[in-house]
């Protein structure tokens, strides 16, 4: 298939990918079951309801979700330093839904994840 997904499908994407902490909770025991995740990733397909989409394209366009996400946390990360006056606020329908549960996990970053998320909201 690998056609891109509308803000609304990729929105869509997001929620779903919430519902499966075995995909991104490395704290999670189901995150070391690979069965699990990909079942999980196989639900997610059958729930997205899009012709010809399949597992592999899933795993990619969560990939790309996450890049972007973090280089919307540079963004953010780097307006606040630079002393501008407006702080980045992200254009993507998706950020803050994904931020809402990644902001946990994604302490592993260098960047102050949970101090950005209360400047934007």
């Amino acid at each position: 298939m690998s056609r891109k997904l509308t803000e609304e499908e990729t929105l869509r994407l997001v929620q779903l990918y919430r519902q499966h902490e075995c995909l991104w909770d490395i704290r999670s025991e189901a995150y070391k079951n690979k069965q699990m995740r990909m079942s999980a990733l196989k639900q997610i397909c059958e729930a997205m309801d899009i012709k010809g989409l399949n597992i592999d394209e899933i795993k990619t366009k969560i990939k790309i979700i996450r890049s972007t996400y973090y280089l919307e946390l540079n963004k953010i990360e780097k307006s606040t330093r630079s002393g501008a006056e407006k702080v980045y606020v992200p254009r993507v329908k998706w950020f803050n839904e994904l931020n809402s549960f990644i902001k946990t996990v994604a302490a592993r970053r260098t960047i102050p994840v949970l101090r950005i998320y209360d400047i934007i909201i």
